[in-house]
Parts: C-alpha cells; structure tokens; sequence
C-alpha cells in the first residue's frame, strides 16, 4: 500500500510537471507564425539585396575591404580632401572617400601585377627596373589623375551653363514667380549638373534648411568661384531687402562676360598645346615627304644607294 501510495505521488508529480512544460496549442501556433514570417523576412531581405546593382552588392563592399588595408597609411585630412573632392566632381560612381581608397589600393595592386609581368618579358636590369617603377606609379597616380580630371570637367561645365541657368530665373522671377518656384522651373526644364545640384538644394530647403543655407551648402560642394560669388550676391539682396530680378540680371551679365573671357583664356592657350602634336607628329612626317627625295637623290649621287 504504502510503495502505490509513494508510486501514484510520483506520477502525479510527474504528470503535473510535465503539463505545465507543455505548450499549448494558441503558443505552438504563434510559434509557427513566427517562425514563418522570420523566414520571410530573410527570403525577401536576400530577395531584396539580389535585386541591388552590381555596384551596391558586390563593387562596393570590396573596395571598402581593400580601403581596410590602405586606411592607416592616409591622414584624416587626405580623406577629407577626397571626400570634398568626389562631392565636387558630383560623386562618380556614388564613391566615397573609404571606397576611393580602396579603388586606389586596388589600383596599386593590378599596376604591382602588371609591372612584374612586363619586368619579366625584359632582360636588361636597368629597364627592368624602369618599367616596374612606371607602371607602380601609375597604378597610385592615375585614380588622383582621372578624380581631378572628373572635377574639372564638371567645373567647366557649370560655368558654361551658369549663365543660361540665371537668364532662366531671371526670365521666371519678372514673370510672377517666387525665387523657389523659379529654382523648381530650372530643375524642371534643364537636365545638367548645376540643376542636379539645385534639386539637391530644394531637397534640403523642403526638409526645412533655409533657402541661404542650402545655396551656400551647394556653393561649398560645387566649388565653383562664380556660382559661390552669386550665392553670396543672393544672399546679401536677402538681407538688404534688395530686388531678386535686379540681382539675377546683373548676375547674368557679369557671368556672361566672365564666360567670353574664359572662352578667350582657353583660345589663347590653344597655341601652346598645339606645338607638341606639332613637333612630335606632324613635322616629322613633312621633312620625312619634303627631305626624303632628296636625302635618296644625294645618297645615289655619292654611291651610298645603288
């Protein structure tokens, strides 16, 4: 009696515990759908970075594993400097100033590979020892280079537009319009990098940045001399209480010349970089059609050619 008192307590006990582990059936349930919907959460987070481009899923991410090994040996300044550089070119390939590192190091890495490859086809130390040299300095040079070359073709670009552009405001601000309408008219109507920029500016004004502010942040990232010198004129007829359409006219025009003296600037100095196509390629192919006939009839005439 006592052992299947002792034996129906332990079951009980047993019984009783193993119920409350136990689930029921509204928590195995909810448990599924959890379960589900954290399945679908990660199939359409991999769906999602599946339907990214190239660049955002594979491009990307190595250049800023390449730009761990070279981070150390660039100062906080130099990636700075880059970073202002990139904006200013209007961020080419949507780079950073980590991934131009690593684009860089990548640079390096190819001209390295390249320079042993061509150090191998030569036998002569010294020009062994030359090209290797070369191609290294090209692989570090040349993403400076072609970044600097970027932010001077767009420089120039937006200087030739400049004028144009605040003929247009100009022409929208007589005809009723508010300065941010008149911007809004621009972005509409052109499609070159100072009405990308200007959209950006509307952007932050929209989000609540003060129209001055968000002018003098696009001035500071464009880089521009005469698009930062008409920001401030802008902003001073703000403070001044000064006619808008006056500002843009007289802006207009000043540009418009500063533009016919950058045109001449560059005519004058076609000349000069005329004279190494000159030298180089076509004088030499004259005196070789006006001096070779006579360099053959002489040679017959001493016996040097039969």
């Amino acid at each position: 009696m006592v052992f299947l008192i002792v034996f129906l307590t332990s079951a009980s006990v047993m019984l009783f515990v193993l119920g409350l582990s136990m689930k029921s059936g509204r928590e195995i349930t909810m448990e599924r759908i959890e379960q589900h919907s954290s399945t679908i959460e990660t199939q359409s987070s991999v769906k999602a970075e599946l339907n990214l481009p190239f660049r955002e899923r594979v491009l990307m991410p190595a250049l800023r594993k390449l730009a761990d090994y070279g981070m150390h040996l660039v100062p906080g300044r130099a990636l700075q400097d880059i970073d202002t550089k990139l904006e200013s070119a209007g961020r080419p390939w949507h780079l950073g100033g980590v991934e131009f590192v690593g684009l860089r190091v990548a640079s390096i890495a190819v001209s390295v590979v390249l320079a042993f490859l061509a150090s191998g086809i030569i036998a002569n130390p010294v020009y062994k020892i030359f090209t290797m040299a070369v191609f290294i300095l090209t692989g570090f040079f040349a993403p400076g280079i072609l970044l600097q070359q970027a932010v001077d073709r767009r420089h120039a670009a937006i200087r030739k537009i400049l004028p144009d552009t605040l003929d247009l405001l100009t022409v929208s601000v007589e005809a009723g319009l508010g300065l941010d309408a008149a911007i809004q008219r621009v972005v509409e109507k052109m499609d070159n990098p100072l009405s990308h920029e200007l959209d950006h500016a509307l952007q932050e004004m929209q989000l609540g940045k003060l129209r001055v502010d968000a002018l003098r942040s696009m001035a500071q990232r464009v880089g521009v001399s005469e698009l930062s010198a008409f920001v401030a004129a802008l902003a001073q007829a703000e403070q001044l209480g000064v006619s808008i359409s006056g500002v843009l006219e007289n802006q207009s025009r000043s540009l418009r010349n500063t533009r016919g003296q950058w045109v001449r600037e560059l005519a004058a100095k076609m000349p000069i970089k005329m004279l190494v196509p000159l030298v180089f390629f076509i004088f030499p192919t004259i005196f070789v059609v006006l001096l070779a006939p006579g360099i053959i009839q002489i040679a017959k005439a001493f016996g040097i050619m039969k």
